[in-house]
């Protein structure tokens, strides 16, 4: 299309022009009052159209992309075609020219509505691209960066709809550029480190980490200057992504969330490895915390000093499932040992003083360490 008939097409005066071969055109107050009514009476149908697809569709899950579409662009749809019936009734009467300040209050009404929706629909299809169980995961400090692309959107857009002109700002945006450079050193490396932990993989919300500090804890934001992490003691931990990016991060969820736990076991001298390791076993058969698969094992470790010592290998779904796993079995091998007369070992020292025959002479002591109490000791030492 030529340019010059298009502009002409969109002209006030084309509308006028147009709008004068619609009928009732030479009663303006009737077409704007049928305009208007028109228009409310179509915003309401796609207002009520919305609502009862959202609520009686059951083909879409609470979480998909598309009920998170049309649930967004319903409210802004209805409320542009009620605003789209003011501003056809404006040009009927030949007011658009002269009401400067009400053209320009609905287009930044239209743009407003449309850029939060736009950003409202980015956020949930990210989340909702996150939830499923697909190749690509963002990170919320996607979310970050679609909110302020939007946001500056929107301002762009609202200035040029007022007509403001930018050039005095561009004039100085040099020197601006360089004093918010030096003086955002931090919150620039912040946000570099940000990116950098997304696409290393590093952690993802909800993976269970360990800082380089020795605090463990689960991710719940990644922010664009910091990650909050949330400790099994309920306290939040806030670390500007910079220093994790430059840090030694544990990621105990990542490959697997499952993770793997190894409990020492000892036994005395004597017992038949056999009968520990099918104990051990039919231990974790018991415990709903160890997972079937992988398969708990039985390592024999080595000969000590005074045991057998055993390590058993066992999984658990979840990194934080660890210490409630190891506690119950610590105490059902402790029972089924009891049971079956497995003697669980331990050093004991018994030192003895000995009174001296002659006087002057210093006193005597003897030192002996048992393994269990009756047994005979492993050593003598004695020293005057």
């Amino acid at each position: 299309m030529d340019r010059t008939l298009f502009d002409i097409s969109h002209s006030p005066e084309f509308l006028l022009q147009t709008a004068s071969d619609i009928p009732l055109s030479d009663r303006p107050w009737l077409l704007v009052i049928a305009i208007l009514v028109i228009s409310y009476l179509f915003s309401r149908l796609i207002e009520w159209g919305g609502h009862k697809l959202l609520d009686q569709s059951d083909y879409w899950p609470d979480d998909s992309i598309n009920r998170a579409f049309f649930q967004e662009i319903h409210m802004p749809l209805y409320v542009s075609v009620a605003l789209g019936g003011i501003y056809l009734s404006l040009s009927v009467l030949g007011v658009v020219e002269s009401s400067y300040f009400l053209v320009g209050a609905i287009l930044s009404i239209l743009v407003v509505l449309w850029m939060r929706a736009a950003k409202r629909l980015g956020g949930q299809w990210i989340e909702a691209v996150n939830a499923t169980e697909s190749d690509y995961e963002f990170s919320p400090i996607f979310k970050n960066f679609w909110t302020i692309l939007i946001v500056l959107g929107t301002g762009i857009s609202l200035l040029v709809i007022w007509e403001i002109d930018i050039t005095p700002f561009l004039a100085s945006a040099g020197i601006i550029g360089i004093i918010l450079g030096l003086a955002a050193q931090e919150a620039i490396g912040n946000l570099i480190g940000g990116v950098s932990l997304y696409f290393d993989d590093t952690y993802n919300t909800g993976d269970v980490i360990i800082l380089e500090g020795g605090q463990r804890g689960t991710v719940t934001d990644i922010g664009i200057r910091s990650t909050t992490v949330l400790t099994r003691d309920n306290i939040l931990i806030t670390v500007p992504n910079a220093v994790l990016n430059s840090a030694s991060v544990v990621n105990e969820s990542a490959p697997q969330r499952r993770k793997r736990i190894r409990v020492p076991i000892t036994a005395a001298y004597g017992t038949d490895y056999r009968d520990v390791e099918e104990i051990l076993l039919g231990v974790c058969d018991e415990i709903p915390l160890i997972l079937d698969s992988p398969s708990p094992r039985v390592m024999f470790r080595e000969f000590g000093d005074s045991a057998l010592i055993f390590e058993l290998w066992a999984y658990v779904a979840h990194p934080f499932s660890e210490q409630r796993a190891i506690d119950q079995i610590n105490r059902l091998v402790y029972d089924e040992f009891d049971n079956a007369d497995i003697v669980i070992p331990f050093p004991q020292r018994e030192i003895s003083f000995l009174e001296s025959e002659q006087d002057g002479f210093p006193q005597q002591s003897e030192e002996r360490t048992y393994v269990n109490e009756g047994e005979e000791p492993l050593s003598d030492e004695s020293s005057n």
